[in-house]
């Protein structure tokens, strides 16, 4: 169940009948209490668990397979809460919800510091296959980069080549046109004044 749809089970709608201003007020206060339970963003991540390979974290992941790698005990308190409360009449005041989940927890012999403990274990995994995924595709970006890079510079080489080559090309084109028109004139100076036959090379 995500986070955002957990805060709204605990902002009453019996706050309503307050004036607006306090409401909001309580309510703000309410989502402020609430994020003290997050786990911090800035608490370091743990290292990928053994056996997992940044590289073959793509498609769809298997994150169940990641805590089992990890060593996490086989808890599955967030799970077995969520389709808990997934399986709730969707009519159910949400003060009901927060009832029945805790009713849920005493029948299954869990507290609410079990599933906060299992969550924030997960939670460790979780960021720790994201900051691996980005730095191997930091990795490779940079790699891929260099490669672009490298070929960018052969293509500038072979470019220069060809005009180059194009440059000494017309050199040449323009040395033959001169030599030949001087070599044409002296066939029609000479053919002219010996009347000598047209002969082909």
């Amino acid at each position: 169940m995500a986070w955002n749809k957990i805060k709204s089970m605990f902002v009453v709608s019996e706050q309503q009948g307050q004036g607006q201003g306090q409401a909001a007020k309580d309510t703000d206060q309410l989502l402020k209490d609430l994020e003290k339970y997050e786990l911090p963003a800035s608490e370091p991540a743990p290292t990928l668990p053994a056996g997992a390979e940044a590289q073959a974290l793509s498609g769809t992941i298997d994150f169940q397979s990641l805590y089992d790698q990890a060593g996490i005990p086989n808890t599955d308190e967030v799970e077995a809460l969520e389709r808990f409360l997934g399986g709730l009449d969707e009519s159910l005041p949400d003060t009901a919800k927060v009832a029945a989940a805790k009713a849920f927890l005493g029948a299954i012999g869990k507290a609410p510091k079990d599933v906060v403990g299992d969550a924030g274990r997960k939670i460790g995994v979780v960021r720790a296959v994201g900051d691996a995924k980005r730095a191997d595709t930091d990795k490779a970006v940079a790699e891929r980069q260099a490669a672009i890079a490298d070929l960018q510079r052969q293509i500038d080489e072979q470019r220069a080549a060809i005009d180059g080559l194009s440059r000494d090309l017309e050199s040449v084109r323009s040395q033959c046109a001169v030599e030949e028109s001087r070599l044409q004139g002296a066939r029609v100076f000479f053919g002219h004044l010996g009347d000598v036959a047209t002969e082909k090379p």
